[in-house]
């Protein structure tokens, strides 16, 4: 790899009066906004004054002619809660600075590394750090002797901390941290452990308790609650664009046709992002396959992301859609995609706040609730629209007269929405994007909020908000449902064990895509990268992972007890021309064929999305281990 491969470059832009911006390799200094996605700027070399789209920017290099080194990358979850809880501190410590971005002094700074107990030059630091990415990860800390998520306790220290804590720090008698750690002391000399854990590190492990977890041990949890439990019966004022976004999924009324026959496949699901300041809609993210936490994850990334590239590949290039930028609150429904772990993680680190609707109380996500019911009545006017009752339907047949592509459908909604943002709402009284603009840029009356940051780590976005497994690292590789994958970037974690506990073998994080399982996305823990992990077998075809499940089950309804990867992949291949054969006579098959187009569609975009992930190179074979064949696969449930 290159010397630039792990380089660290800006991940947020801030453009305003006064920034420094690339455009095709040129240095601009901006001057003013001229609208919601321009910019008049100057040309730093020969003074030239050019308007400038947002979408087209770029961070600007400094110090060499190389690129600077881009920003390690994080694996959420291998962060530990306690360094959640001093980057969260840390935050705090900067927010009065950030809040007075342009007036600060250096009695301001003075005052807030003290309320902080730290040097001013750590301030700096801090706050250097933060306004770069605006992540929470970039204010995490590192420590040199056990490294990030990693104790400087042993083992048996830990257990004796962790249960004196449990059954005597957090409970209704209070004992100080003096005595906590005086008594954790004793018991390491009672167990005749040595060298006894320092005072002062017993002290940071304290620390790092959750301050509301404390509370609820010692004070109850309905004083817990009170102090920090969000009212969910209840969401904040959208004051400004940004403030508040509502996310929700719907079955469109439309049945669609497929590219080959124009024959009908069945209704698309779309999952909306609507903005409850300005009703923008934020983002959108259209998918044969029902709701999950994919779906939603695709949809939130699209909402924080420019819509420029987008737009041009839905060929609408245009048309603008100026609206983006990352939520301070994400209000979800309370179904299972939006509770899982990934968008938990994906929302602390980019410093969101999730809401999660009462159960049977719509009234809480009433926004997205009509424009969704907005979208829905614009399309019952096309051929192929559905019915809510027989009486609405009458004798039309949706099916006989639907005549739109899903690449149709995508563009009829883009265009659909473009002229929404630009029609009166009555329920603000202007149009959208009226409301939006004078949200960002401000009125006679009123300060505008100000452009949204823009984020140049659209693929670190976009990751973020996929799904993941967790696996350890055999000799054979890795493997997710029955599937095996290689690379020699694996090589040097095989058989790894887990630093927190030396008697397990480590787990590592493998993100993917549901639609394309012939790659899964690996974290280098040591080189804080993203690797693509391939098929062990390069010669297997592309497969989504709901085929592999069909293929799988197709294998135990044959009574198919053993089998091998060749065995799964030869029964998707039959599947595929059955399918084929079947697809100018069913709608099921044709459904079928036109998701795997569709599939096909986004692996060609992948390179555009993930510029970034290192690339695949050639790897030598994973080395055979006696006794055992990895193409021998046994079945697993369909719960896995």
């Amino acid at each position: 790899m290159t010397g630039n491969a792990f380089a660290k470059v800006p991940t947020l832009l801030h453009v305003r009066k006064g920034s420094t911006v690339t455009h095709e390799g040129r240095e601009y200094t901006v001057l003013r906004h001229a609208d919601l996605n321009k910019v008049l700027a100057r040309e730093e070399a020969s003074g030239e004054l050019v308007l400038l789209k947002l979408g087209s920017l770029e961070a600007p290099f400094r110090g060499a002619s190389d690129p600077p080194e881009r920003r390690d990358q994080v694996e959420l979850e291998d962060v530990s809660s306690e360094e959640w809880e001093i980057a969260q501190s840390r935050l705090q410590a900067i927010s009065p600075l950030l809040d007075q971005r342009r007036n600060r002094t250096k009695a301001d700074y003075a005052a807030a590394a003290a309320n902080a107990g730290v040097s001013v030059p750590t301030l700096y630091n801090w706050l250097n750090a933060y306004s770069s990415s605006e992540l929470l990860s970039s204010l995490l800390p590192t420590r040199k002797s056990g490294g990030r998520g990693r104790s400087r306790l042993s083992a048996e220290v830990k257990l004796i901390l962790d249960n004196y804590v449990q059954e005597h720090h957090l409970t209704n008698q209070k004992p100080s941290v003096a005595k906590t750690a005086r008594e954790i002391r004793r018991l390491c000399h009672d167990a005749g452990i040595e060298p006894l854990p320092a005072v002062s590190t017993i002290y940071r492990h304290l620390s790092w308790l959750s301050e509301q977890e404390s509370l609820k041990r010692r004070e109850g949890r309905r004083a817990a609650e009170q102090q920090f439990r969000v009212n969910k019966g209840s969401i904040p004022d959208a004051d400004w664009p940004l403030a508040l976004v509502q996310v929700d999924h719907t079955l469109l009324p439309v049945i669609i046709v497929d590219d080959k026959h124009r024959k009908s496949i069945g209704r698309a699901w779309i999952t909306l992002a609507i903005d409850v300041f300005s009703r923008v809609c934020l983002g959108m993210y259209l998918s044969f396959d029902a709701p999950s936490a994919m779906s939603a994850g695709m949809c939130i990334s699209h909402a924080i992301l420019t819509k420029d590239a987008w737009m041009a590949r839905v060929g609408c290039g245009d048309i603008e859609w100026p609206f983006y930028g990352v939520m301070d609150v994400l209000h979800l429904d309370n179904a299972r995609e939006f509770r899982g772990k990934m968008l938990a993680l994906a929302a602390r680190e980019y410093h969101i706040d999730i809401h999660l609707r009462p159960v049977k109380q719509p009234r809480y996500g009433g926004h997205i609730e009509r424009l969704m019911g907005t979208v829905s009545e614009e399309l019952k006017g096309l051929k192929g629209a559905t019915f809510a009752n027989p009486r609405q339907k009458g004798e039309y047949d949706a099916e006989g007269n639907a005549c739109m592509t899903f690449d149709e459908l995508e563009k009829w909604l883009v265009l659909m929405f473009a002229r929404y943002h630009r029609a009166v709402h009555s329920g603000i009284g202007t149009t959208p994007l009226t409301r939006w603009r004078e949200g960002i840029l401000g009125t006679r009356e009123k300060v505008g909020r100000g452009l949204p940051p823009i984020r140049t780590d659209a693929e670190k976005v976009r990751i973020d908000f996929m799904p993941y497994e967790d696996r350890t690292i055999q000799d054979y590789g890795v493997a997710i449902d029955g599937i095996h994958y290689f690379h020699d970037i694996l090589r040097p974690w095989v058989n790894a064990r887990d630093p927190k506990d030396s008697k397990r073998t480590r787990q590592f994080r493998f993100r993917y895509d549901p639609s394309d399982m012939s790659v899964l996305y690996f974290f280098d823990p040591d080189l804080k990268r993203y690797f693509p992990i391939p098929y062990r077998d390069m010669s297997l075809p592309v497969a989504s992972i709901w085929e592999i499940r069909a293929a799988k089950k197709a294998a135990r309804d044959v009574g198919m007890e053993k089998y091998s990867e060749r065995d799964l992949f030869a029964l998707i291949a039959r599947q595929r021309e059955l399918e084929a054969s079947a697809a100018a006579k069913t709608k099921a098959a044709r459904r079928a064929e036109q998701q795997r187009k569709q599939q096909a569609k986004a692996r060609a975009q992948k390179p555009q999305d993930l510029p970034q992930v290192s690339k695949v190179e050639p790897s030598r074979l994973a080395p055979a281990i006696r006794g055992y064949d990895p193409d021998d696969i046994q079945p697993l449930s369909d719960d896995e």
